[in-house]
């Protein structure tokens, strides 16, 4: 158990999480992105065209942060800390919570 409670796992869950609410946005709207190099930064670019209001506008910009740090921790061995961690569960929230107000409008 004291592993699915690390910051490493934590982070990527709420990384995948909000990765599955842009994939959910575009599912609704007809979409759905490719596999293959750039899928998650085009997905970044989605998230902020379409959440252009606050406090989701700041979140889908700190997706593309989120996707740095991810990358970092899983291509080049930086590791991604505690506060990195809980502001990306918060993100996470942000963009869920958006993207139900968004597809009930």
């Amino acid at each position: 158990m004291p592993l699915l409670t690390s910051v490493v796992v934590r982070y990527g869950i709420a990384y995948d999480a909000c990765h599955d609410t842009g994939e959910a946005l575009l599912a609704a709207y007809g979409f759905r992105t490719t596999n293959g190099p750039g899928q998650h930064e085009a997905l970044g670019r989605y998230l902020r065209a379409i959440l252009d209001k606050p406090p989701a506008e700041r979140a889908a910009r700190e997706f593309d942060r989120l996707r740095r740090a991810r990358n970092q921790d899983r291509h080049e061995a930086k590791p991604v800390g505690a506060a990195a961690t809980e502001k990306a569960e918060q993100v996470a929230r942000t963009l869920y919570e958006a993207a139900v107000v968004r597809v009930t409008l």
